[in-house]
């Protein structure tokens, strides 16, 4: 069993998902999301930011190698779509290209993270808006609790610069701090439709 994630951008999830529900995944969903552009021209036109979804299922191992016949060419043009899937019970004896780093900030973090990430060699992020309900002091505005918004920051990267990258993010946003932040990753064991890193 392992957990499938297609970011893809947006209007293409329901059909994805309609895809895995007749093949059989279970635990399907569907996250709206924001991909980073990683082009100087897209940035000083101020459209550094795709619009994306995150469906996510869990699958048999027999269903990603199908998945990953049918989409490996759709998925390899340039910008289009990334799958990966992390195995269920996994113990740490796959050897992995790739890992899947998440970063929780706070929303006026989460460019800094990516910049970050960029300067030690990733390529690019997908960003999820959310809101967190750790120690924080929540504010109350006309009797209703303002919970602070939070960013999840997603980035596939591979595992020969994962130390490298996680390093500088945890030092730079001093993660070590309460509330400042979490950073984890995930091992990654099939990913089609990623921009090579250097």
């Amino acid at each position: 069993m392992k957990y499938l994630r297609i970011i893809t951008p947006r209007s293409k999830g329901s059909k994805i998902m309609n895809q895995l529900k007749e093949k059989g995944a279970k635990s399907i969903s569907c996250l709206l999301a924001e991909g980073s552009a990683n082009t100087h021209i897209l940035e000083v036109l101020e459209i550094d930011k795709e619009k994306k979804e995150i469906v996510s299922a869990l699958v048999n191992d027999d269903l990603v190698n199908d998945l990953l016949d049918q989409i490996k060419d759709k998925f390899d043009k340039k910008n289009t779509s990334i799958m990966f899937t992390t195995p269920v019970d996994y113990k740490g004896e796959i050897d992995m290209e790739y890992e899947a780093l998440y970063v929780i900030v706070n929303k006026e973090n989460a460019d800094k993270v990516i910049e970050i990430s960029q300067k030690e060699g990733a390529k690019g992020a997908t960003i999820v808006h959310g809101r967190g309900s750790g120690i924080q002091k929540k504010s109350v505005f006309l009797n209703m609790t303002i919970e602070p918004e939070k960013d999840i920051v997603i980035m596939l990267i591979k595992k020969e610069i994962s130390e490298k990258v996680k390093s500088a993010i945890y030092d730079a946003m001093n993660l070590d701090e309460n509330s400042k932040g979490i950073l984890f990753s995930l091992p990654v064991t099939d990913v089609c439709g990623l921009v090579e890193q250097n």
